[in-house]
């Protein structure tokens, strides 16, 4: 080697790299320190004390970023300060920080880097391209390349596994979490909701339950000047990456919106693992089946309630389209339905002297697709609607004052459950089942049945037994739920407590107490309220009680 090149001088390009997955897997605190930037930096910077033909050029730092893709942002950056002729030297603390394919790190180092009399410095591999005989390039470079590719499959099938037992118990593992919470600063895996975002994204269920379209409530979140998620996110220091973005600043969108009105971690529920990587060397990712998620209910603080998002997901499958410039829904949009056909109605504005107002008509009839008209006016829905809400709503109260009579009664639901007809009546069934399957053990010690019979008509009563337990375990456990933690503790009682003494309809109640609407031909209107056959059955249960045993009480008093 010449005299000349070995005095040559050198401008540097100090290349720095942490991983997700070494993060992730260095459990031991020394590796874990020993491939921090910090000390990749350290290293380096006294390295270069005794290398008095260097001068340091700049300092590129990839953190966070796998070794598998060379398309990392500084990686790609010093590439393109060298092709300018700036950087004539790359130093690393060793060949894994560089890469982990073991093919693209041959690449460069092996023909990319000498192509373009670039020096290379692998500090504790004991390498440098100026002094390396050939047989370190052919046999140290490829041997160290493929020992790091072979610790990237190891620490990737690791990763996978880790983060799967941290998903099964509720663990947060992503490198972001949704909009609205945060990562606690204890402990990076437990998520608790952000003060001002969590506002935030309660208001937009409320808008939406109000009426507004998603595109509607991002232009009034940008009018209000609301900063968009992944803008607040860098706001707040995370290091957040997103795609390309043409505008300098991002913006509310209604897919934005749509995103957050869909995703159920505002109530609590975590779902992870939705999507998984094809291999290790790629970052391409496939979609998971449903059932294999790791979902885990009640695993955090809940932003909105588990009976708004539920009124925002019907809302959004309903035909919930809007007028033109319109932000807002109409009152009965997407809960109108035809009693001929079953498509939804829609709304037209009649604008003829005589049937002048505004009516719904089948949805069917109005494409030319047949059925018939089955119109009916906006304004006589609304009365019978109105109406039918006062009369539900004193049926509660009356409901209320049921229970009232059973707690003066010194009543729980034990008590209830014993004297209920359904229940006992699958008991009944739950016991002749059990002395069939007794009499047929009996036919068979007697020779009157074959042991096949047995065994067929025994599977029968089996399942007709699972069948009858499943049934009564679901009759105790809505009966449990009401006495036990009280009757005010339903949704759908709250609901309707708070509508009482209404003197005109408004999208809220509508949505949290009507299921659906049938309209049929005669202007007739079928309503069906929410909770309607729980409620009836609750109720009949309870009066069945009362006048039971609440005779009994009088006679003896």
């Amino acid at each position: 080697m010449g005299k000349n090149k070995l005095n040559k001088s050198y401008r540097a390009a100090v290349y720095l790299r942490l991983s997700k997955e070494d993060e992730d897997l260095s459990i031991k605190t020394d590796k874990l320190e020993s491939n921090s930037i910090a000390n990749q930096k350290a290293l380096i910077l006294h390295e270069l004390q005794s290398m008095p033909d260097v001068t340091l050029f700049d300092i590129y730092i990839d953190d966070g970023f796998t070794g598998l893709n060379f398309e990392r942002p500084q990686f790609r950056r010093m590439c393109s300060d060298i092709y300018d002729g700036k950087v004539n030297m790359v130093i690393v603390k060793d060949l894994s920080r560089l890469g982990r394919d073991y093919i693209e790190s041959g690449r460069y180092v092996k023909k990319i880097f000498p192509s373009l009399n670039v020096r290379f410095v692998s500090i504790l591999d004991h390498f440098d391209s100026l002094t390396a005989s050939q047989s370190d390039i052919n046999l140290l470079i490829p041997v160290k390349n493929f020992v790091n590719d072979n610790y990237s499959r190891d620490i990737s099938g690791k990763v996978r596994s880790h983060q799967e037992v941290m998903r099964e118990n509720g663990l947060y593992v992503g490198a972001y979490v949704a909009y609205g919470y945060k990562k606690m600063e204890t402990d990076k895996n437990r998520i608790v909701p952000d003060e001002y975002s969590a506002d935030i994204v309660r208001r937009i269920f409320s808008w939406k339950l109000k009426g507004m379209s998603a595109a509607a409530i991002a232009d009034k979140l940008n009018r209000l000047g609301v900063i968009a998620p992944s803008e607040y996110k860098r706001l707040m220091g995370i290091n957040y990456k997103s795609g390309f973005q043409k505008k300098s600043r991002a913006q509310w969108s209604a897919a934005s919106v749509i995103r957050i009105l869909k995703n159920r971690i505002y109530i609590g529920v975590l779902e992870q693992g939705k999507r998984v990587k094809i291999n290790y060397k790629l970052d391409k990712t496939v979609s998971r089946p449903k059932e294999e998620w790791a979902v885990i209910e009640n695993n955090h603080e809940a932003i909105v309630s588990k009976t708004d998002f539920e009124n925002v997901a019907r809302l959004m499958r309903l035909d919930t389209r809007i007028a033109p410039k319109q932000e807002k829904l109409y009152l009965f949009s997407g809960l109108l339905f035809c009693g001929a056909c079953g498509r939804i109605m829609v709304r037209r504005t009649v604008k003829r002297s005589k049937d002048q107002g505004i009516y719904y008509i089948c949805s069917t009839y109005n494409k030319g697709q047949g059925c018939s008209r089955h119109s009916i006016e906006e304004r006589m829905i609304e009365e019978i609607v109105l109406d039918a809400v006062k009369r539900h709503i004193a049926q509660v109260e009356e409901m209320d004052q049921m229970f009232a009579m059973l707690s003066s009664m010194e009543v729980n639901y034990g008590d209830v459950l014993a004297n209920d007809k359904e229940i006992q009546a699958k008991y009944n069934e739950l016991e002749k089942c059990r002395r069939m399957q007794l009499a047929l053990r009996k036919d068979l010690l007697a020779g009157i049945i074959s042991e096949e019979e047995q065994i067929q008509f025994g599977k029968i009563y089996a399942e007709r037994e699972d069948a009858i337990k499943k049934s009564i375990a679901a009759l105790r456990e809505e009966m449990e739920l009401i006495f036990d933690k009280g009757l005010m503790v339903n949704q759908w009682i709250k609901n309707l407590a708070d509508s009482q003494n209404i003197s005109k309809l408004n999208r809220d109640i509508v949505l949290n107490l009507i299921e659906k609407i049938i309209v049929y031909e005669d202007s007739r209107l079928e309503i069906i309220f929410k909770y309607e056959d729980k409620y009836k059955a609750v109720c009949q249960i309870v009066q069945n009680f009362i006048k039971e045993f609440g005779e009994e009480a009088d006679s003896i008093g």
